[in-house]
């Protein structure tokens, strides 16, 4: 029996990844830089790879949450214009603001590795880009005088659509170099221009909520475990003991820069296994019954989130067509 990789906590980090909506979608409650601004600096994330370049098209799952979800291409032109807003709300003030891009994964990851040429390449490890652009060296950090503008002292409750004080303010900010800053400052205001009003509650964590939960839930079904077991027993076949796929994925060191041999042979054993098995239809099908009666329940939110989406989709466009 092939030794373990050294552990790592995969099943932590992809549950805060699916909360995140990282993996299966992403989150609609805003980008990044509302709650931890990445600053001035110019570093860009880099474009996702393209088929033609990783000679497979990565493989995604349908599931029904997907559907309240924006999906990676989407949140990135979503992204895009929130970009656009905040950047001339920023001028206003006399700052030159361009944040890091937000990175978007491609490959759906929420069983693991699925596909097998990706097994075999990268083993466990996310796929490349098509280039890869660094942070640039020594970057500013805002000053708080960005961050007043940026934020006006206060960080969005997406549920409530209500506002709280960030770290270091004793109340929100009024003015920035003698000028008005809207409630919640630039990043706010152009998530006011995306939803195109001045509510800014959102049912963003209910889908995120169902999201997540569906994942745990489904795990303890007794189809999914009875093919955790089938897979196990394929994997064991290979050399490899291991439980599940996500103790296989979590014993993979994926801070190294790239995939080692012996993960790329465990990656694609794992992929192999599932193939075998049908891992991936049988937890499918059995995540998306549950996340149907879960939508059901949830009906109004999820319809609510659904029309969110489709309006920042909407004047998302506008905003970068207007934007030239």
């Amino acid at each position: 029996m092939r030794r373990p990789l050294p552990r790592a906590t995969y099943s932590v980090v992809l549950m805060s990844a699916l909360a995140a909506g990282l993996i299966s979608g992403c989150s609609t409650s805003g980008t990044p830089s509302d709650a931890e601004p990445s600053g001035s600096g110019k570093a860009q994330a880099s474009a996702p790879a393209s088929a033609e370049s990783l000679g497979f098209t990565p493989r995604r799952l349908d599931l029904p949450v997907y559907d309240y979800q924006l999906s990676p291409a989407q949140y990135a032109k979503v992204a895009e214009a929130k970009q656009v807003l905040v950047t001339a709300c920023m001028k206003r003030y006399g700052f030159s603001w361009s944040a890091p891009t937000p990175a978007i994964p491609r490959q759906d990851r929420r069983y693991g590795v699925i596909d097998l040429r990706a097994a075999q390449r990268y083993g466990y490890h996310l796929l490349p880009t098509d280039s890869s652009v660094a942070a640039e060296s020594g970057a500013a950090t805002p000053s708080k005088e960005e961050m007043a503008a940026l934020t006006a002292g206060q960080l969005l409750d997406g549920d409530t659509g209500e506002s709280r004080l960030a770290a270091g303010y004793d109340s929100p900010v009024k003015r920035v170099r003698g000028k008005a800053v809207p409630p919640g400052g630039c990043a706010q205001e152009a998530e006011r221009k995306l939803l195109g009003r001045d509510d800014l509650r959102s049912e963003a964590g209910v889908v995120s909520r169902i999201n997540t939960e569906s994942f745990s839930s489904s795990m303890s079904t007794p189809a999914v475990k009875a093919v955790f077991a089938k897979w196990s027993s394929c994997m064991k076949k290979a050399g490899y003991d291991f439980p599940d796929p996500l103790q296989s994925i979590g014993s993979a060191d994926l801070n190294v820069p790239a995939a080692p041999k012996a993960e790329t042979e465990l990656a694609t054993a794992d992929v192999k296994c599932k193939e075998s098995v049908d891992l991936v239809a049988v937890w499918s099908r059995a995540e998306t019954s549950i996340q149907r009666g879960m939508i059901k329940k949830k009906a109004s939110a999820t319809a609510a989130q659904r029309a969110d989406n489709a309006t920042r989709l909407r004047n998302a466009a506008e905003i970068v067509k207007k934007s030239g």
